[in-house]
């Protein structure tokens, strides 16, 4: 049987054995609505508040300034929509850069139907924002600290300087970056953000499960209308197994800090591998470009993003592309397609390697990622 190989990392994560041990009680024996004011409610509300303490100090705020969601796309629409209802004033501009996730991207259509001028900040040709001046009549501006496509990082905090110059709010889009830069720990001090997105999934943390970090002081409405829960910002029972299991996953990646060293390893073995085979046409994002240690993005020229990706998945490589529409195909990516790269927009593929990865997997994958190339460019 062909031996699997998973370099799709950036999607999702295995959940971790310290997460999957957090929540078996509350998959098993433990029940009670955090709401409730017995034994049984007060206990998953207590397990609640240490997992929201473990995120808030990951993140570095206080406590009270953590909302748990369902998704990093929750917390980004709360965040964005949230803050167009409770802001009435004149500020009513929103700029977003043009190479933002499509949680982000995709709000656009209700933040006008809001009353929202929503304006797409340009980028480079490596997904990273190409600033405008920030006028005082724009009440959000955002960012994301590291593009999930490229994986080319961004100077989010000189972003929100210029936000909060004019008075407006900045926005953080940090799911494919909590708790790790690299090999370095951030906070949202450091991102000077009044609004960060991150994600469970993402680090070994269960699915469906997602937080939003609102600055003490920020103004956002509530989405969800209901018993008030998530100091009435969220509205609905929690889900006190996911939220558990999200904070034991943070815990577990803050105590590993070589995991950045370890992609980083692999990742580099297969583009070293990639590099070796000498496959025809390969395009490469220059070395010197800053990008997270477990991101590679490539592209065959001439060699379709969906004849690669089905070939490799025939051949055990799970690698993604741009985003699947309804009929299981590979749009062209909106994010290379904001880079410039229009001709190239429907060959990019994205290669993320996990702290688990070997550079030995890594090598073999690259090897079949070659075969693979070669075999289309002759067919």
């Amino acid at each position: 049987m062909t031996q699997r190989i998973y370099l799709d990392y950036a999607a999702t994560t295995p959940l971790c054995d310290e997460a999957r041990e957090a929540m078996m009680p509350w998959l098993s024996r433990e029940f009670g609505n955090p709401s409730s004011l017995y034994e049984e409610g007060r206990k998953a509300k207590e397990a609640i508040d240490a997992a929201r303490e473990v995120v808030s100090s990951a993140l570095g705020c206080l406590f009270g300034e953590v909302v748990f969601t369902s998704s990093g796309t929750e917390a980004a629409n709360l965040a964005l929509i949230g803050a167009a209802i409770a802001h009435k004033g004149e500020r009513r501009r929103v700029l977003v850069s043009a190479a933002e996730h499509h949680c982000v991207v995709n709000a656009r259509s209700l933040l006008e139907r809001l009353g929202c001028a929503v304006e797409m900040i340009p980028v480079d040709e490596f997904a990273r924002p190409l600033m405008p001046p920030v006028a005082d009549d724009v009440l959000l501006v955002a960012a994301m600290h590291a593009n999930n496509e490229l994986g080319t990082v961004t100077d989010v905090a000189s972003i929100a300087r210029a936000a909060h110059e004019s008075g407006a709010l900045f926005l953080c889009d940090a799911v494919q970056t909590f708790p790790w830069l690299g090999d370095e720990r951030w906070t949202v001090g450091d991102l000077a953000a009044d609004l960060v997105c991150v994600s469970a999934h993402k680090l070994g943390g269960p699915k469906g499960v997602g937080a939003l970090y609102i600055k003490a002081g920020t103004d956002v409405s509530p989405l969800a209308l209901g018993g008030g829960q998530e100091r009435e910002l969220r509205a609905g029972t929690e889900n006190v197994t996911a939220i558990v299991g999200f904070a034991a996953a943070v815990s577990a990646s803050i105590n590993d800090p070589e995991q950045g060293s370890r992609k980083a390893m692999a990742r580099n073995a297969f583009r070293r591998a990639l590099i070796e085979h000498e496959t025809p046409k390969l395009h490469l994002l220059p070395e010197d470009v800053e990008t997270l240690p477990g991101h590679l993005h490539l592209r065959f020229e001439g060699v379709s993003a969906e004849s690669l990706l089905i070939l490799l998945d025939r051949t055990g490589v799970s690698a993604s592309a741009g985003a699947a529409c309804s009929s299981g195909s590979i749009e062209p990516s909106h994010v290379l397609l904001a880079c410039g790269w229009a001709e190239a927009a429907g060959e990019g593929v994205r290669f993320t390697f996990g702290a688990s990865t070997s550079e030995e997997e890594a090598i073999l994958a690259a090897t079949r990622v070659a075969d693979a190339a070669k075999s289309i460019a002759l067919a």
